[in-house]
């Protein structure tokens, strides 16, 4: 056999590529064209046992114990304290998950793979096993679509000085057509996006709109495409996590915990195959099949995400309402809290 560089490569080191990372034991090259943790795209909202549980709790900007749906003609309030949500510093989270990571880092952008090597800025790499963990892009196994926008949902958001409590989504077909807005607290001043799920980009306008609503300045805007559906989570002999596989949550865009989630539980697979405990082959079906095990409620996801985009502002602040209810509430809402909790992780940084 050929010699290999690696034992391993994951393309992307973000949250899904860390949380893979994080899993591994041996020759590991970890590939982002950013420093990690420099560049934010993501609202940073996330259950507050996702950072705990990961021993990044220090990056914790503010804890949220209830969450508002605001509409043109009703407010919901949904109790959180059960689970608690939080927001943090992406700089401190995924800084705090590389820490973690006996894996090489090396900033260089991914042109693709070729021959079984990855191709970058800085030469040609080859592993048996390759992660695709960047993002919507998907460098490794699909490339940059022509259009995203019609594969894709698309957020939006500014830092404010608006001090607030608790997390708000907003729902008004008149602000955001076919999607929603937040306005998520990070301990000085909040996150105010808007995210279409229609995958319109346009939506800088719209937000300063809404901004000066609350007498107030925008700030720095970050951004991106995030999928709205489960893609394939191998493409040939390639592993795909996070958003390179779909995998963001529907209707409330979360992608940290199951880019996490996932990426932990492929990071497990990949280690048994780096130590022969299994094949490729076999690594890549078993993970196919716990993509697969999720299916039903990712589409009962895109399904709220569907109704929210499609009916009247008024009709899905009712179904909103009747969620919120005790006896309904308790049906689904701890499932969909404690969503993605990982096991302990079973690598040792070296």
């Amino acid at each position: 056999m050929p010699a290999r560089d690696y034992d391993a490569i994951v393309v992307g080191a973000s949250f899904a590529g860390l949380a893979v990372a994080r899993q591994l034991r041996g020759n590991v090259l970890l590939l982002d064209r950013n420093e990690v943790g420099a560049v934010q795209t993501s609202a940073c909202g996330t259950p507050l046992w996702l950072p705990e549980a990961l021993g990044v709790a220090s990056s914790v900007l503010q804890v949220h114990d209830r969450l508002l749906i605001r509409t043109p003609t009703r407010t919901v309030r949904y109790d959180l304290s059960p689970v608690p949500f939080c927001t943090f510093d992406y700089r401190a989270f995924c800084r705090g998950l590389l820490a973690q990571c006996g894996a090489r880092f090396l900033r260089t952008s991914v042109a693709g793979i070729q021959d079984g090597a990855v191709l970058t800025g800085d030469g040609r790499f080859t592993a048996p096993i390759v992660i695709d963990a960047s993002g919507w892009r998907r460098a490794v196994t699909g490339g940059v679509p022509d259009r995203p926008g019609e594969h894709c949902s698309f957020g939006l958001e500014t830092h404010t000085a608006l001090d607030d409590e608790g997390l708000t989504f907003l729902l008004d077909q008149r602000l955001i057509p076919q999607g929603l807005g937040w306005i998520f607290p990070v301990g000085r001043g909040s996150l105010i996006g808007l995210g279409s799920y229609a995958g319109r980009s346009k939506l800088k306008p719209a937000i300063e709109s809404l901004v000066r609503r609350y007498g107030i300045a925008s700030g720095a805007y970050h951004g991106t495409y995030f999928p709205s559906r489960l893609l394939r989570p191998t493409v040939g002999r390639v592993f795909a996590v996070g958003d390179a596989a779909g995998q963001c949550l529907p209707l409330t865009a979360e992608g940290i915990r199951p880019a996490v989630f996932f990426g932990g539980e492929c990071g497990r697979i990949v280690q048994q195959v780096i130590d022969g405990a299994l094949s490729l082959e076999t690594g890549l079906e078993r993970y196919r099949r716990l993509v697969a095990a999720y299916r039903r409620p990712y589409r009962l996801l895109r399904l709220a995400q569907w109704m929210a985009a499609h009916t009247p502002t008024r009709w899905f602040a009712l179904v909103t309402h009747v969620a919120a209810m005790r006896p309904f509430r308790s049906g689904w809402w701890p499932r969909y809290g404690w969503f993605g909790r990982p096991r302990p992780c079973e690598a040792v940084a070296t």
